[in-house]
């Protein structure tokens, strides 16, 4: 009987690496999560990665099609297709009060975020949030100048589309906990 190993999330990781004294762009709530439930390797390394709902898969019923999901598959025996984790944004919004669950056979309904922590080490909730279309709790994320606004988080650049037609500001996506 063969088992697959662990994959791991990220090689080097190291918990201080995603705490939120690095700037406001780095989750309190994410760290708090990392800190209560994921499992750091001890040469360093994090075995949680993150995944994607793929679209048109049975999760898209109860997760919702691209959902973020962040977590392990369980590997535990030949053939497991359980995922042990969490949606991320529940993580985001609660931090650590966000259980880790065991989602029995979501593994094939799944995609690997391709170098979601390196991303996130460089721009902190803008890999999580790469078209700026939400408004993150914990500190100022835009710098409005005319019609455009810069990121200050990853310094992307964007024409502000966010006015309503009596040229009052609205927000362009839903406020998310930190």
């Amino acid at each position: 009987m063969t088992i697959e190993p662990i994959p791991v999330g990220h090689k080097t990781l190291r918990l201080r690496q995603l705490s939120p004294k690095r700037g406001p762009s780095f989750s309190p709530n994410l760290y708090r999560w990392m800190r209560d439930c994921a499992h750091f390797y001890t040469d360093g390394g994090v075995a949680q990665a993150v995944y994607r709902v793929k679209n048109d898969s049975p999760a898209t019923s109860y997760l919702g099609a691209g959902t973020l999901v962040i977590g392990i598959p369980m590997h535990g025996y030949p053939g497991d297709k359980d995922f042990s984790g969490a949606p991320l944004i529940g993580v985001l919004c609660k931090g650590s009060s966000e259980p880790r669950v065991c989602f029995a056979n979501l593994v094939p309904d799944l995609e690997l975020v391709e170098g979601f922590w390196d991303r996130y080490l460089a721009v902190g909730r803008c890999a999580i949030d790469p078209d700026h279309n939400e408004h993150f709790l914990g500190g100022a994320r835009f710098q409005e100048h005319g019609d455009h606004r810069t990121c200050l988080w990853c310094g992307a650049t964007q024409h502000n589309e966010h006015r309503q037609a009596s040229g009052a500001a609205r927000p362009a996506g839903v406020a998310l906990a930190a």
